[in-house]
């Protein structure tokens, strides 16, 4: 897929892109990619299938929705970023047109690799349990038995007990599917240790599962027990109580993995990369790894302050920067040693103090909170709060202080507020688009020879405002004993573009398979692309290509399958 004008093509090969830790990694690859020219992302992603069961209808649907594996096995990347922990499609990618690839948070021998360095975080976590708080019964909700990271976790859990001289047996530790839906696994590990002090969930998704049994049980995570996840995804901020996590320290999984990508396209020599993760303490289990002491708050230390920002706002030092964006660590800084030197010269004037206002809202308009969650924030704040009000310099600067801190904390929930009310706004809108949809699109009487143009018309109703549709001249009939063969030739039907819809004369719809990404009718979206297939039952229609947005990877899939449906309703399959 190599462009006239030399833009480079990277193909992100992922599953399962609803869940956060894939929402994570996609995110920091596209942030990474945005404002270069000469880069472009298209996710192609599947959906992750343990079953192995002919007759288990999820696995014939994942089985079929996978195909999008083999369309993009005949696009011509680039370069590849590859997240799978399926072994049998790592082994596939690792063979995949001899192209230059990075495996992100998977291990494949003789291959570039970007992992967490997952004992640092653990190994934090597990001496302050045992050291600090005098935990000796530790427990794990851990994962499936062919997932690398898993059972790397598990080892390294076990390792921690050991040098803490502590004992550790099976009936401590419980696999899982690693989904929001283990809570089977999560009662079978509470029902077998009543007197659990802590759990170690493998990741975040896997401590919803543990969160839902233990509320059943009128228990509280970090009142009763102590919970810990890892990955400190955005889903971690928002559980209540929010979830301690393990992340990465400073830099991200797929940040690091599209800076070592690009330097093998441009001939450089690079190397397998780990990255440091600590604990990053919430509601389910306190920690804290700065003190904010006195000495260096009336010093109004450069660097203490600094790391006060990196403290509260944890996101923004892993996040790509655009240039012309305000600078939120430095009016941090700016805000925050006015507020400190107020403290230390016991005075504050009004117009002082009405310009540090100023600067509290201009910080949150430009998206402070996008960068942490308000648990958290809240918190760190409370913390800083508590320090000045020790001080007991000045009563005066005190009480204008508390103000400042007041009008921080209400910014913050107000943003917080807002963002949820935009989301669900956007769900609701999204709904009804679908709805209308469906109704244009429904099958009253036998398929009409004008039906398949009729849904094609009625596109834009999906709610996918930057899009391209592509179909077959026939749909494809998947066979589960056979490699699915596609055609060489596709075509693109329509493209919606900022929610208008554009046909596409029929004299300029063909195009090659692998030339699907660079038909210059597709809508720019500066975040890149992603693929979805189309299909009902064992029939794949096509594929569409979108604009990349963070919210529709919860809803992609169920706004293609409506499609698919349709698709298939009116299909005249005795033509």
């Amino acid at each position: 897929m190599n462009n006239s004008d030399n833009v480079k093509t990277i193909g992100l090969i992922h599953e399962d892109i609803f869940t956060d830790f894939a929402k994570e990694i996609i995110h920091s690859v596209v942030h990474y990619a945005i404002g270069r020219k000469d880069v472009k992302i298209v996710v192609i992603a599947g959906r992750q299938d343990e079953s192995n069961d002919d007759h288990d209808k999820l696995h014939q649907y994942k089985q079929v929705y996978n195909t999008i594996f083999d369309i993009g096995d005949l696009c011509r990347f680039d370069g590849l970023i590859v997240t799978l922990p399926n072994i049998n499609m790592i082994q596939q990618y690792k063979n995949f047109m001899n192209i230059p690839k990075v495996f992100v948070a998977t291990d494949a021998p003789g291959e570039i690799t970007v992992n967490y360095n997952d004992e640092m975080g653990i190994r934090e976590t597990m001496d302050y349990l045992v050291r600090s708080c005098g935990y000796t019964k530790i427990c794990m909700l851990g994962g499936r038995d062919e997932n690398a990271d898993a059972q790397r976790r598990k080892k390294i859990f076990i390792r921690c007990l050991k040098e803490n001289n502590l004992e550790y047996s099976e009936k401590q530790y419980e696999k899982s599917d690693m989904s929001v839906n283990s809570q089977k696994a999560a009662l079978r590990l509470l029902n077998r240790n009543p007197d659990v002090q802590a759990i170690f969930c493998v990741n975040d998704q896997s401590a919803v599962g543990l969160y839902d049994v233990m509320k059943k049980r009128d228990m509280i995570p970090g009142k009763d027990i102590k919970v810990f996840g890892f990955d400190n995804t955005l889903m971690a901020g928002e559980m209540i109580p929010s979830l301690s996590s393990i992340g990465p320290d400073v830099a991200t999984l797929g940040q690091t993995a599209m800076e070592l990508l690009l330097a093998k396209l441009s001939g450089a020599e690079v190397c397998s990369v780990e990255i440091p993760t600590r604990l990053y303490g919430r509601s389910s289990l306190e920690y804290e790894m700065y003190e904010y002491n006195l000495k260096e708050m009336l010093n109004v230390d450069t660097a203490f302050i600094y790391r006060m920002f990196d403290d509260c706002l944890y996101r923004y030092r892993s996040e790509i920067i655009d240039r012309g964006a305000i600078d939120l660590r430095r009016l941090f800084f700016e805000f925050i040693s006015r507020m400190l030197i107020a403290m230390k010269n016991r005075v504050m004037n009004d117009d002082e103090y009405d310009e540090i206002c100023k600067l509290i809202d201009i910080f949150f308009e430009n998206g402070a909170m996008k960068y942490t969650d308000a648990d958290k924030f809240l918190k760190s704040v409370d913390r800083l709060q508590g320090a000045m009000n020790e001080s007991q310099r000045s009563l005066y600067v005190n009480s204008k202080n508390n103000r400042l801190f007041a009008r921080m904390k209400d910014k913050a929930i107000q943003a917080q507020a807002i963002s949820k009310r935009m989301e669900t706004k956007g769900y609701n809108f999204g709904r009804e688009s679908i709805f209308d949809f469906n109704i244009e699109t429904q099958v009253y009487e036998k398929p009409v020879p004008d039906a398949i143009d009729r849904i094609i018309a009625n596109y834009s109703r999906l709610g996918l405002v930057n899009s391209a549709l592509y179909m077959f001249d026939d749909p494809i009939g998947y066979d589960l004993n056979k490699k699915i063969r596609f055609p060489g030739l596709i075509y693109l039907k329509c493209i919606v573009r900022a929610g208008e819809l554009h046909m596409i004369p029929l004299e300029k719809q063909e195009c090659r398979l692998d030339s699907i990404f660079n038909r210059e009718e597709l809508p720019v979206s500066k975040k890149g692309y992603t693929a979805y297939p189309i299909f009902c039952g064992k029939y794949i229609f096509g594929m569409v290509v979108t604009g990349m947005e963070r919210q529709l990877l919860d809803k992609g899939e169920y706004i293609t399958s409506q499609l698919g449906r349709a698709l298939y309703m009116n299909w005249d399959w005795d033509k």
